[in-house]
């Protein structure tokens, strides 16, 4: 009887050790160039209806001109808009779908908060960054209006996540 009890202990605290280990956050490197880098942080495998957070960290090109986003000359504005679902080939328009958008915390930090899945098995998150700078160079045109210069860079940006059942509460 005792060996019974042990191996069921044995197997039950595998599984459990298991899903915890799979829970862990990872780091992702989506993007990466000469112009930009982009690492998604995000669990790999989360419980049905429990809220997460996690973070898109980013560097782009754009820090050249400006890494504040309280400059008035050169405003600059960076926001990741997506959509939750359980696949990423659309037959609209990603951009026509989007459900939710959080904004940069600064040119390196997008923090992600709450995001819960209601549907088991593979889910993505999938969105687009966008990074805008606007920069206001003085210059009139011939009504008078100010010129000034928008440079938008747009990348898309997508993690795939496993949902499973709930652990067991006591």
């Amino acid at each position: 009887m005792n060996n019974k009890r042990i191996k069921s202990l044995t197997c039950f605290s595998t599984i459990i050790f298991l899903i915890l280990v799979s829970c862990k956050k990872e780091k992702k490197i989506v993007e990466r160039s000469d112009n930009y880098k982009i690492s998604f942080v995000f669990p790999d495998t989360v419980f049905i209806n429990e809220l997460y957070n996690g973070k898109i960290n980013y560097k782009n090109s754009l820090d050249t001109i400006t890494t504040s986003f309280d400059d008035i000359k050169k405003n600059r504005y960076i926001y990741y808009s997506y959509i939750k679902n359980k696949s990423i080939n659309y037959d609209d328009s990603l951009k026509k779908i989007i459900r939710d958008t959080f904004g940069a915390r600064n040119n390196k930090l997008i923090p992600l908060y709450n995001i819960k899945f209601d549907k088991l098995g593979l889910n993505y998150i999938d969105g687009f960054i966008t990074d805008e700078v606007m920069i206001d160079n003085g210059a009139k045109n011939a009504k008078g209006e100010s010129m000034t210069r928008i440079i938008t860079n747009e990348f898309r940006v997508t993690k795939k996540v496993f949902v499973i059942k709930n652990r067991t509460k006591k």
